[in-house]
């Protein structure tokens, strides 16, 4: 080696080790919390941080060790956005992000001086993890500040992650492939996440992209979040994220994803005698027509590895409403989102819309919730210009009582204005009947995040009209309209909403329970945090009401329920007291229970409900609610409960049971509703999940149980058994059996 060679590196030695050794105790050093800088605070500032472009990717394995990180530009500080919104989180949290042509790659550092109070206990994929300490990753690939992709990991390196659609929607049965792995230490929790950018679409020409990152300490309930730190702050609100700079020569390969399927399937039915063996195979293909735009073709569509519905206790003379659960229709259904009428998050539960022009359910699946097979399934979703498209057409295999049926459903909207935008949507086709079908609208969504200056407000109008040659209802145009808003304030929100529907409005790929009424709807609720009360975290004041009408403006049905107790302790322990006036007006006699009717009449009854739930973060919690009161011309109490036993990440139980007596003048009932899920984790990627559920409406007993093992990032084996048992009052006797062997691998290029 020449000699001026030899006295470089006898130079650079020294500092290459000191570098390697920095970015060692970078994991092994407890900071103090920074000073949040007032600038920091002011609505409308972004922060930034530039990404830096590697040539040797750190090991993705949880030790912070790798050269990578001690060159990049450091991320943070994580301020609260809950309970105390701008104040300093109790533990520091910063972050790094690297990157090369394939992948984009993010360090976290969870310091924490508590280390064995860190909460984690869900393994599973797709939990939810909000019971958990956690950090959420939102990432805006476009930069346009509506959409995304986000991603939540634990101490575990449980994933979980969804699609953001337009600031408001964030669909979390969609799965991409990414890798996380973490570490525990005596200094706190650390992750290293590899993004591939064939995971996502983007502009490769863009050298920024939206980046928010969010902190979860559950011990004592505080979340903090890197842009806008605000209580009414959520981390898909693309639109107040901040800044990932420095990016360059991103590829995005050739845009083709194949993710075919083998499939084995043996039935044995008892009660015919009759046993069969079954072997199918089929899959999806996916095409990036353009950074913004992508097709996919479905042959032979399978659904034998989606989740298996929760039942459901129903004394209402209206259809329920049971969500949308299979991938296929899962995956960028925010496109399809119309109205503003898909529900919304409230208070950590979403809840059920009452009404859509559009339900994917409809589709595979008969008017008795049985699988209808698609033959094939075609979809078209994405960006044309300055148009969000959303295209899907199907193919069903006839049956029994109907031939094949083809549907179609066609969504167009334009962005608008600051945040907002105009749409259409079209749907042809009764997946349940051989008549004709067709629904078309329009609908404006306002949204933005200044209102008065300082408040976010979402506001959406449409208008519907449907045409059906069934003989149910008049051939015409049918119309439909309405209109809803939401302010969640810091210490208040406020939702409105109409809804009209005519009688003859058949939306056949819809949600319409009840038809020919006005419907009336809102929701007011204050939700102070007080800071001199040592013991009480936050209290609501809530009114929550629904008014019904036929369209002569007579009243059908109306609920009120009013909140005056609510309380959320400093140790995440709640409380609560509600009472509900209800009233029905039903012009028909209608059974609410083998052979007890409810006559026609005018109704009016009232409730009281209390109910009660230990914190999350306990191995041990627990929900219970006690309702009383009047119901119709009778009485009806209820007793509902669910325990959660979670003694480790790897093993983790949950019983819930409801009970209702009703009595009534017609006679006496009750209705009993159990479930038993139990858990079995060995790995994140490996995992065994088993649910019994029983009710005495039907007496049978259903047991679903489903081994998955994520072998490779995209490759997945599920074995699947599903068995039911009638309740003959002497035992369970087995009625059905299906084993299902199914081995499913994505494969992108």
């Amino acid at each position: 080696m020449p000699l001026h060679l030899k006295t470089a590196f006898t130079l650079i030695a020294p500092l290459v080790a000191l570098v390697n050794s920095i970015a060692v105790d970078i994991a092994r050093t407890i900071p103090d919390n920074p000073e949040i800088p007032a600038y920091r605070l002011e609505r409308g500032y972004k922060p930034q941080i530039t990404a830096i472009r590697v040539e040797i990717p750190p090991k993705i394995d949880g030790v912070l060790d790798d050269e990578a990180w001690s060159n990049a530009e450091v991320g943070g500080p994580i301020i609260q956005n809950s309970p105390r919104a701008g104040k300093a989180m109790d533990q520091q949290t910063e972050f790094r992000v690297a990157y090369d042509s394939n992948n984009i790659y993010v360090a976290v550092w969870c310091w924490d001086s508590e280390p064995d109070k860190i909460v984690a206990r869900y393994m599973r994929r797709d939990d939810s993890m909000r019971p958990d300490d956690y950090v959420i990753i939102a990432l805006d690939t476009f930069n346009d500040q509506r959409n995304g992709y986000w991603f939540r990991f634990n101490p575990n390196g449980t994933r979980q992650d969804g699609i953001i659609s337009n600031n408001i929607n964030i669909n979390v049965q969609w799965d991409g492939i990414w890798n996380v792995k973490t570490e525990v230490t005596e200094k706190g929790w650390f992750a290293e996440v590899a993004f591939p950018l064939n995971t996502f679409s983007f502009d490769p020409d863009s050298t920024e992209w939206g980046l928010n990152v969010n902190r979860n300490i559950k011990r004592v309930s505080q979340r903090g979040i890197w842009s806008s730190p605000r209580s009414s702050m959520r981390s898909y609100y693309m639109a107040e994220a901040g800044t990932l700079k420095g990016l360059s020569g991103l590829k995005q390969g050739l845009g083709l994803e194949l993710n075919p399927y083998l499939l084995g399937k043996e039935s044995d039915n008892r009660e015919s005698g009759e046993s069969e063996f079954n072997f199918e195979w089929g899959g999806d293909f996916r095409y990036r027509i353009s950074p913004k735009l992508s097709a996919t073709v479905s042959y032979n569509t399978d659904f034998a590895a989606a989740e298996t519905d929760a039942r459901q206790i129903n004394l209402t003379r209206f259809s329920a409403f049971f969500p949308e659960k299979r991938r296929f229709f899962l995956e960028e259904a925010g496109v399809f989102n119309f109205g503003g009428l898909e529900g919304r998050v409230r208070r950590g539960a979403r809840t059920s819309p009452v009404f859509l022009p559009y339900f994917s359910r409809r589709i595979g699946l008969n008017s008795r919730g049985q699988v209808a097979p698609l033959v094939g399934a075609a979809k078209l979703t994405g960006r044309v210009g300055d148009f969000d498209v959303g295209i899907i057409n199907a193919l069903l295999e006839s049956g029994e009582e109907l031939g094949s049926q083809n549907t179609f459903v066609g969504r167009v909207s334009k962005p608008v204005l600051d945040q907002s935008t105009v749409g259409a949507i079209v749907t042809h086709g009764d997946p349940n009947s051989d008549y004709d079908n067709l629904v078309v609208g329009s609908d404006f969504q306002y949204l933005s995040n200044n209102f008065l200056d300082k408040y976010r407000l979402e506001a959406n109008a449409f208008i519907l009209a449907s045409q059906s040659d069934n003989p149910k209802f008049d051939g015409g145009l049918a119309p439909s309209f309405g209109g809803n808003f939401v302010l969640p304030a810091d210490e208040f929100e406020l939702e409105g909403s109409f809804l009209q529907i005519d009688e003859d409005f058949n939306p056949a790929m819809g949600f319409a329970p009840r038809r020919g009424i006005r419907r009336l709807g809102s929701t007011l609720t204050y939700q102070p945090r007080p800071e001199d009360i040592a013991w009480l975290r936050q209290y609501y004041l809530i009114y929550e009401g629904e008014y019904v009408t036929n369209l002569s403006n007579q009243l059908e049905s109306s609920r009120h329920v009013f909140t005056p107790l609510s309380f959320v302790f400093e140790s995440s322990d709640s409380i609560y007291f509600r009472f509900e006036n209800s009233f029905d007006a039903p012009l028909n006699d209608f059974e609410i229970s083998d052979g007890i009717v409810i006559p026609s009449g005018d109704y009016e009854w009232n409730r009281g409900i209390i109910g009660v739930s230990t914190a999350t973060k306990r191995m041990v919690n627990m929900t219970h609610e006690f309702t009383f009161g009047s119901f119709y011309n009778g009485d009806r109490t209820e007793n509902r409960t669910k325990l959660n036993y979670l003694p480790s990440k790897h093993f983790g139980t949950a019983l819930s049971y409801t009970i209702q007596n009703v009595e009534l003048p017609g006679g006496e009932f009750d209705v009993k509703l159990a479930s038993l899920t139990a858990l079995v984790n060995i790995t994140p990627d490996f995992t065994w999940t088993n649910v019994a559920q029983y009710d005495n409406k039907s007496d049978t007993l259903g047991i679903n149980s489903r081994l998955i093992w994520e072998y490779q990032p995209g490759k997945r084996i599920f074995l699947v058994f599903n068995q039911s048992y009638l309740d003959e009052r002497t035992g369970f006797v087995r009625e059905q059996m299906d084993t299902t062997l199914k081995l499913s691998s994505i494969y992108r290029f």
